[in-house]
């Protein structure tokens, strides 16, 4: 379940509603968005995201939920300013929060943020780390 999920989340970060053309987070970041690390000679800006260990809850009725806490971090250069990094952690959000996604195996699912990011300088980089929530159910 978590490969559909982290399917799931890239999915929903790199196309839109429009169509992948028309991403304005891919084409803020040049479709550097990776799952669990970047590739250290990565140019930034680049967001990178994770899940974590599912919760599963499985009820009387036949339905079974399964919720996990995403984290998104959003990296650049220094040089950008505090903006051009918020700038693009509000893409992020815009793409997540509270938006229904397709996962496999689920007949629903659901992004919600749960904390939103705040630059923080790491010597030539910052970065800005937003937690959101990802909830899918499937009923038998």
């Amino acid at each position: 379940m978590i490969s559909a999920l982290m399917a799931a989340i890239y999915t929903r970060l790199s196309e839109d509603d429009a169509g992948p053309a028309t991403n304005p987070l891919m084409t803020a970041v040049g479709s550097r968005l990776y799952a669990l690390e970047a590739p250290a000679s990565s140019s930034l800006p680049l967001v990178v995201y994770s899940i974590g260990t599912p919760d599963t809850e499985r009820f009387f009725d036949g339905e079974t939920r399964i919720t996990a806490s995403i984290e998104v971090s959003v990296f650049a250069k220094v040089e950008g300013g505090p903006k051009a990094l918020a700038d693009i952690e509000k893409l992020v959000d815009d793409q997540l929060d509270q938006k229904s996604v397709t996962v496999s195996g689920a007949d629903r699912g659901y992004i919600r943020n749960v904390q939103r990011g705040v630059p923080v300088i790491e010597g030539e980089y910052m970065r800005s780390d937003s937690t959101f929530e990802i909830v899918s159910t499937t009923t038998s």
